[in-house]
């Protein structure tokens, strides 16, 4: 009986500690919340405005410190053309600091926009938001407790589940990618075939 109970109170505790970033997120058919900021650009961005004229495809990314974000930045880039003869305007969010934003522009010469997420609040409301802790991010912790508090405004430990939402002009989500494992992202070129 001890064993059993010692083996439900492991596995209550994993799937606790892998629902601080598998949360609820949203789902295809929900209305996407309004994002306003400033890219890299100084332009401001109003997702209310874009959605009058264009789709927006929406991506989150931890910063340029991340192999896997790099990629999937640089598919982006090489799509981007496709996606805006489609109609789709892109916004990339992140919680690096708006320099270290600059800075991924210049790397990986991209030239959508990408905002620097003050206080987190546009990963809050897509819920995509995770605070970084030894729990939840079980491997190269000091790695990313340390490349975040480098890109990251000062005491902000958050980072986004890297995922990708696409906007309709209605203003609901369309399509989905969520997935906390920091290796799998939406893949460009299958929703340029959906659009």
């Amino acid at each position: 009986m001890k064993g059993l109970t010692a083996l439900l109170f492991i596995t209550f505790f994993s799937i606790l500690s892998f629902s601080q970033i598998d949360n609820e997120h949203l789902k295809v058919g929900e209305k996407a919340p309004v994002i306003n900021g400033v890219d890299q650009y100084d332009k401001k961005i109003n997702s209310s405005e874009i959605l009058k004229n264009k789709k927006i495809l929406l991506v989150f990314y931890r910063g340029n410190w991340c192999p896997y974000c790099r990629k999937h930045l640089k598919s982006l880039q090489e799509n981007l053309n496709d996606l805006t003869k489609k109609g789709v305007y892109v916004i990339v969010v992140t919680p690096e600091k708006e320099e270290k934003t600059l800075e991924t522009t210049e790397k990986l010469k991209t030239t959508f926009s990408i905002i620097h997420d003050v206080d987190n609040i546009i990963m809050n409301n897509y819920k995509v938001a995770y605070e970084v802790t030894d729990k939840n991010v079980t491997s190269y912790f000091g790695f990313t407790k340390r490349k975040i508090a480098e890109y990251n405004a000062e005491n902000n430990t958050t980072l986004p589940v890297p995922a990708t939402y696409l906007i309709d002009k209605d203003g609901k989500i369309s399509y989905v990618h969520y997935d906390t494992d920091p290796h799998k992202r939406s893949d460009i070129k299958e929703i340029i075939k959906k659009l």
